[in-house]
């Protein structure tokens, strides 16, 4: 399982800005806070991660939850995430960090590691990896430190490669395309809002892993109707 760390270092805003409202508030800011990266905890891991942010402590954490049946950590993690791939290279990390945790989600399996000048998120099903570039970008293309990374997943010979922005400029899919001819990696693009549609539907219908990645597989911008097959049932 992905875990990023302590959630009050990774929050941008000091704890003190929040520790002067009621403990209503600052137990709000908490579950908001760990849904933001991990809202698929629950039980004590959900009590020590509230406690961790610090702004509440694991007592009071556990006498407020079950007044917050109605939060939904699923659907403040897809908006926070939202939110986040529109801030650019500042947040880079911690968006890479996020787009783990979806893809750990859809995989099953999902890591954080190195690829030339930056990180990329890496999942394996069985003998497939696949490698997972991510930009909170809008408009993205393919160029500067983007094409070395992609040139330096290429010579790993994945079995996808999937490249994540808030949105693509038109001639993306051109330029990944041209970049792998020859490879045999099937090249994907896929928005942030349609990556988010694979997430909900899956949890929402439970498809098999290898469904999942067959989708990342594609090798061309996934498309809302792609989406939409992961809903369907396949006869036994």
């Amino acid at each position: 399982m992905i875990w990023f760390g302590n959630l009050s270092h990774a929050l941008r805003i000091a704890v003190p800005a929040i520790a002067a409202g009621d403990e209503g508030q600052r137990m709000e800011a908490a579950l908001r806070l760990v849904a933001a990266y991990a809202p698929q905890l629950e039980g004590d891991a959900l009590l020590d991660a509230l406690a961790g942010t610090g702004y509440v402590d694991r007592a009071t954490a556990r006498r407020l939850l079950p007044c917050y049946r109605h939060f939904d950590a699923d659907r403040w993690f897809a908006e926070s995430l939202r939110s986040l791939s529109l801030k650019g290279p500042l947040v880079a990390d911690e968006f890479r960090g996020r787009i783990g945790r979806v893809v750990e989600d859809l995989t099953g399996n999902a890591r954080i590691a190195e690829l030339g000048p930056e990180g990329a998120v890496r999942f394996t099903l069985g003998e497939r990896e696949g490698v997972v570039l991510s930009y909170p970008t809008v408009q993205f293309s393919i160029g500067g430190t983007a094409r070395t990374a992609v040139e330096a997943a290429i010579g790993e010979m994945p079995d996808a490669l999937v490249i994540v922005a808030r949105n693509f400029q038109d001639g993306t899919g051109p330029q990944l395309r041209s970049m792998l001819t020859n490879t045999g990696i099937p090249g994907t693009l896929v928005t942030v809002n349609l990556l988010l549609g694979i997430r909900a539907t899956a949890l929402k219908y439970q498809p098999s892993p290898e469904r999942v990645v067959d989708l990342l597989s594609v090798g061309r911008p996934i498309r809302t109707q792609d989406v939409a097959t992961l809903g369907e049932r396949i006869a036994a």
